[in-house]
């Protein structure tokens, strides 16, 4: 069973690599005070962001966050895959970082996401 590290609530219109360097960037003193001798948290994301990106972007705040955590991909299945399963078009990932939950506050969308 996965429980999140932590939440972050943004506007729907911010995109998700900058989501998550908002989460991961309020929440730095918690890999800062990570000790290094022990395994990385891995962070499980769809194919929508861009690792080099939030690799940079992360290090500007923290330059050792790498020895921290890692990126993985979540798999995502073939054509012929979906095909043999009998699904077809978008079918969600098993697993990634984030869980979106839309909710109207003030008569603004918001947009809230959790790492799982």
């Amino acid at each position: 069973m996965r429980f999140p590290f932590f939440t972050h609530c943004t506007k729907a219109n911010v995109s998700d690599d900058r989501g998550l360097i908002e989460m991961l960037t309020k929440n730095i003193n918690y890999f800062k005070s990570k000790p290094v001798n022990i395994p990385k948290i891995t962070i499980l994301l769809d194919h929508g962001y861009h690792l080099e990106h939030l690799r940079e972007e992360l290090e500007k705040v923290y330059p050792e966050i790498m020895t921290k955590i890692r990126f993985e991909l979540s798999p995502k299945p073939s054509k012929q895959e979906k095909k043999e399963l009998g699904q077809s078009g978008f079918v969600p990932l098993a697993a990634r970082w984030g869980k979106r939950t839309f909710k109207c506050l003030d008569g603004e969308m918001q947009n809230s996401r959790q790492e799982l």
